[in-house]
């Protein structure tokens, strides 16, 4: 892995649950996260956090091959963030992971400053109303310009891109969604600020792409490295847990 890249790991449900491989990914977890598993109510989010805590594992292990995926512990960091405790690689390794109904992502990183986030497409939200509440005021006025198909892609763009960089920053929901703004457009997206806000907006890249026609993902960088951002996407082979 390049020290200014980002290995991409997407799992779509649909294509990785494949008979014995939920077991085969529950035996790479800690003895607490199977009793996180366990806890969800219904058997499909049960099934989504076992594939997309064993895809950390794994992916983490694909950039630090002398570790075992069962071999990684984690701690969480003042606001929540997860981060690896142990063991230390010689060079440290970030990660953040995300997922949403049928579809599990996670990004391993040499830097710090990256997160993921994938959402589920809805074509049943309500773009300018939760906009309304939510975003801000620019990015609200854009989506007032759009008709509802183009509002709602935006929307969900807008939604993961925020999601993504807060990941990065590691400020979980603590700072307000309304605090920045992203825009959009073929060329690039970019991200600006409040002024009460401490961030530089040329030190931010971003990506977004679609996994499948009903998920959206975004990628927020921080590490302020030159030029583009560079991505590495991995189909993911579930079945090398059941080896």
């Amino acid at each position: 892995m390049a020290d200014d890249g980002i290995e991409l790991f997407v799992g779509l449900i649909e294509s990785i649950d494949t008979p014995g491989a939920v077991d085969a990914c529950r035996r790479l977890l800690s003895v607490d996260e199977q009793m996180r598993a366990d806890r969800f109510k219904f058997e499909r989010h049960q099934r989504q956090y076992v594939f997309a805590h064993a895809m950390l594992r794994l992916a983490l292990s694909h950039a630090a091959p002398d570790v075992e995926p069962t071999d990684w512990s984690f701690s969480t960091g003042r606001y929540g963030r997860p981060f690896v405790a142990a063991p230390a690689p010689s060079t440290p390794l970030h990660f953040s992971l995300s997922h949403a109904d049928g579809c599990v992502a996670c990004v391993v990183s040499r830097h710090e400053t990256v997160g993921v986030d994938v959402e589920t497409v809805s074509r049943r939200v309500a773009p300018l109303s939760t906009a309304l509440r939510f975003f801000a005021p620019e990015e609200v006025e854009t989506l007032r310009t759009l008709p509802e198909p183009a509002a709602i892609e935006r929307f969900f763009d807008y939604w993961t891109l925020k999601e993504a960089y807060l990941k990065a920053r590691g400020f979980g929901l603590n700072l307000p969604l309304d605090a920045f703004a992203m825009q959009v457009s073929r060329e690039a997206i970019k991200i600006s600020f409040r002024p009460e806000i401490a961030d530089d907006p040329a030190g931010w890249r971003f990506s977004l792409c679609s996994p499948s026609p009903s998920h959206r993902l975004a990628i927020a960088d921080g590490s302020r490295a030159a030029g583009g951002l560079t991505i590495t996407r991995n189909a993911w082979p579930f079945q090398e847990a059941a080896e």
